[in-house]
């Protein structure tokens, strides 16, 4: 089923200038520089608060919203899970909301980053200035397989079985590193 049927999507907010960091601003934004795209994660701690000219059009982000990142060479999502109140997306996002019963906004988020999409991407997308743009109407246009809900929340109890692993994975080859690094030291240090 495309998207567009499933979910709702909006551009992230789009400022008429720099954003000029303010103390007593009544809202935060979400960068891309506060999402790893490595873990597919997101820090909310150090957002940006400011006073954003709203318009009728943009959306305060919401837990389950899926992040879609629209420019450059590498396009994933995210999911919000949770979110301090008043945060906006940068402009680099999409935001797609599930407007259906049939689909998880995890299993969409988990969709959206798999190798056939990125396909279908990098095949349909367009070229700005100085990177690719996924314009909102390939992304509108994506066929979304949806299997029965009971598949879905497998799929998202794996996934995050997956990402669990990897992090672990990668503290372990951390650990590793500083242990051999040490016991190289040490038998530089007794030898000399």
């Amino acid at each position: 089923m495309q998207l567009k049927k499933i979910a709702n999507i909006q551009s992230g907010y789009i400022s008429r200038g720099k954003i000029e960091p303010r103390e007593n601003g009544t809202h935060f934004l979400l960068q891309a520089r506060d999402v790893d795209a490595e873990r597919l994660t997101y820090k909310a701690d150090n957002l940006v608060r400011f006073g954003p000219d709203l318009s009728r059009k943009d959306w305060v982000l919401k837990t389950d919203d899926v992040l879609f990142m629209t420019r450059g060479v590498r396009n994933y999502s995210i999911l919000i899970k949770e979110i301090p109140d008043r945060v906006l997306a940068a402009a680099c996002f999409f935001i797609v909301r599930v407007s259906s019963d049939l689909l998880l906004p995890y299993y969409l988020c988990w969709y959206l980053n798999q190798a056939q999409v990125k396909y279908y991407l990098s095949r349909h997308s367009g070229r700005g200035v100085h990177m690719p743009v996924v314009k909102r109407l390939v992304l509108e246009n994506l066929n979304i397989p949806i299997p029965p809900i009971e598949v879905q929340v497998k799929i998202a109890e794996l996934d995050v079985l997956l990402r669990n692993e990897m992090e672990l994975l990668d503290k372990l080859a951390e650990k590793r590193k500083k242990l051999i690094t040490a016991a190289c030291l040490h038998a530089v240090r007794n030898n000399s």
